[in-house]
């Protein structure tokens, strides 16, 4: 028979080995990389020195300023050419644009000209897209002026945090050298070179790659200069003019310019470790930085975690097993703890990833095990094993744990829902306005109301997003009415809102609208977060379509748009006008979208007939028939002159009598920009 220190042997051995697959399973990975975006988070990385970069941002306040001009999103083109002028005119040493533009500007081929012949004169770089076998490149004659392409594709970690970019891709037999990579380029007028040993070269800068992407060591929020677009444009606008420019063309003077976009309606948000949203043009900038500088992030040594984990075992069995007294044995784990803890910080400081879960996962496994031993073994009291867990849970989480051990499992389910956003129409100029007091007494109210009945009608409040609501109907319990349950909330928040709108302006606030998006399909539900903090969420592409419908109220003056498929799970109980068939930012199948004008029978009949006659114009529109599409819109338009979807489609219908779209052509109009 074995003796008891053969069978600790043994034991300890067994530990190692489980803790050290246990530290590749999916839990233990995402909880080694929530430890490295806290390391990111709480010791900030500077950089060795300065790399050169400018951040020039469409940010909310650009969006703002120009619509107060009656200039929408998309921007016309020669904005963009502005961008340029201005940055030639400062002695940039390149632009790189992180916007797809990837079809011909809705304003008009003029448009597209004029950003051309300012791509012409500058070092410059367009964004392209990669998806699967095809990519996605900018308009053709874009393309032709541009000086580089760069594929702006990236995916997350499979917690959807972005730590890596890749440095090119491959499409349709062609390979892109990555966004980061082409601004690299584009700086040192180099050719890209294959990878080799995991080490990718760009020009005289050596990459260390990891599966097949870069790890980006990230700066801390707001390591970059960065300018707001609109700034810029008027700056230029005003030099032009014998104006001051403010801030002055000089200001970019040998940068390279990243021209991206930061407003939450544009969708061109991530989360990083850095933080939880954050333009990704940052990814992109900090990708740059790290090639620049040759300060890269590189994980340790192959042998380090094995290594690390067999050290932690010893000394979580030792705490638990040489240490009498609990109190003791506690102190002793919790030092082993804060010293592993500290090498993977240390490590990480000096540019070197250090796993951090799997050694505290040894070391906390070895200590209980250890501590059951002695239980089991040499006759431990319960009472004590029960103390020393009474340090880190509270006694009810201990008895919840116990009885469902699996309320703090990760993951999801895929269901069948419909999912709701709204947003504040221009909050952040009536924000502004308002003391911080007022602001949080009208976000309260309106917050309050609108949440209200979502819940009242069985919805689940996913979340809010400062001013942003998003809730779902058919989860956690499903239900076949979802569709037309998002309608009628959304239709009744209006009808509530309209109701509060009267009295906050008697009370001295502004006027308050609100925009909603609603789309029915697939997500995935359930927990979602780390093993320490999670919540309960609904993630997927339809989700996503939700969002990009409340954004594109803009576009055609509406506050509230629904997709087809809500259009088709709601039914004949609801009333709707057709406005488009849209290929949203992300998505290659053209969408049919509607207002919904309200529940069935509860719609004016003058209402009805106008809508019906948008959807004949719509009609003769799309089957090319655009003179007489023309007629149709504006004679809509006489009767209702505040209608912005039949003004779009006049401008459109002008613009293909102008330039007949291609025989291909669909009967769709693309929103391809973030």
């Amino acid at each position: 028979m074995a003796t008891p220190r053969r069978t600790i042997a043994a034991a300890l051995a067994a530990l190692t080995l489980v803790a050290v697959l246990a530290g590749r399973t999916g839990l233990a990975r995402s909880i080694e990389l929530r430890t490295l975006d806290w390391r990111f988070r709480s010791f900030p990385v500077p950089a060795p020195r300065d790399p050169g970069i400018t951040l020039l941002m469409v940010d909310q306040q650009s969006l703002d300023a120009f619509e107060a001009d009656d200039v929408h999103w998309p921007w016309p083109r020669s904005l963009y050419a502005a961008i340029l002028d201005y940055c030639r005119a400062g002695g940039a040493k390149a632009v790189v644009f992180d916007v797809l533009l990837t079809s011909p500007s809705p304003y008009g081929r003029s448009e597209d000209e004029a950003l051309a012949k300012a791509l012409k004169g500058m070092n410059s770089v367009l964004a392209l897209e990669t998806r699967g076998p095809t990519a996605r490149l900018p308009a053709a004659l874009l393309r032709g002026a541009a000086g580089r392409l760069g594929d702006a594709a990236a995916r997350p970690d499979p917690d959807g945090v972005f730590r890596r970019v890749p440095l090119y891709s491959s499409a349709g037999g062609t390979r892109y050298d990555s966004l980061a990579a082409a601004a690299v380029l584009a700086v040192s007028g180099s050719k890209a070179v294959s990878e080799d040993g995991g080490t990718l070269r760009l020009g005289d800068y050596a990459v260390p790659l990891e599966d097949r992407r870069m790890l980006v060591r990230f700066r801390a929020p707001g390591a970059y200069p960065a300018l707001p677009a609109g700034r810029v444009i008027r700056a230029w606008q005003n030099s032009l003019e014998g104006l001051p420019a403010d801030p002055p063309p000089s200001s970019v003077k040998d940068r390279i310019v990243l021209v991206g976009l930061s407003a939450p309606g544009l969708m061109d948000l991530r989360p990083t470790p850095v933080a939880e949203v954050s333009p990704g043009t940052e990814v992109v900038a900090a990708a740059v930085d790290n090639i620049l500088t040759g300060d890269f992030l590189r994980p340790a040594p192959p042998a380090a975690a094995p290594l690390l984990v067999l050290l932690a075992v010893l000394m979580g069995a030792a705490a638990a097993l040489r240490l009498s007294r609990a109190w003791a044995a506690g102190l002793a784990v919790s030092g082993a703890s804060a010293l592993l803890a500290a090498a993977a910080v240390l490590a990480f400081r000096s540019g070197v990833w250090l796993e951090m879960a799997a050694p505290q996962l040894a070391l906390w496994l070895s200590f209980a095990a250890g501590s059951a031993w002695g239980y089991a073994v040499e006759g431990q009291k319960k009472r004590e094993i029960t103390r020393a867990f009474s340090l880190y849970l509270a006694p009810q989480m201990v008895a919840r744990i116990a009885e469902r051990p699996d309320t703090l499992v990760l993951g999801g389910e895929r269901r069948e829902l419909s999912c709701y956003f709204s947003d504040i129409e221009n909050f952040t100029n009536f924000s502004e306005k308002l003391s911080p007091e007022k602001l949080t007494a009208l976000m309260n109210r309106y917050l309050g109301e609108m949440t209200d009945t979502v819940l009242e009608s069985g919805g689940t409040l996913d979340k809010y997003i400062g001013d942003a609501i998003m809730a779902f109907w058919g989860a956690p319990l499903a239900r076949a009415d979802h569709a037309l349950a998002a309608c009628r909330v959304a239709l009744r928040n209006q009808q509530k809102l309209a109701a509060l709108r009267e009295v906050l302006i008697k009370e001295g606030y502004p006027s308050v609208r609100a925009r909603i998006g609603l789309n029915s399909g697939t997500a995935s539900v359930g927990n979602m977060g780390s093993s320490q903090r999670f919540s309960y969420t609904a993630l997927g592409d339809d989700i996503n379509l939700a969002s990009r419908l409340e954004g594109a109220n803009k576009v055609y003056g509406t506050y509230i748009l629904v997709s087809h498929s809500t259009r088709q799970g709601a039914g004949d109980a609801v009333e709707v006008r057709e406005l488009d068939l849209l290929k949203v930012k992300g998505k290659d199948k053209a969408v049919p979208v509607y207002e919904l004008l309200g529940l069935k029978g509860a719609v004016d009949p003058a209402v009805l007939a106008g809508a019906r006659r948008f959807e004949e114009a719509l009609a003769l529109c799309r089957t090319r028939r655009f003179k007489e599409a023309l007629a149709a819109f504006e004679a809509f338009q006489a009767e209702h002159p505040a209608d912005k979807a039949a003004k779009l489609y006049i401008g459109r219908c002008r613009d293909m009598l102008g330039t007949p779209p291609e025989d291909a052509w669909d009967g769709s109009f693309a929103l391809t920009e973030k």
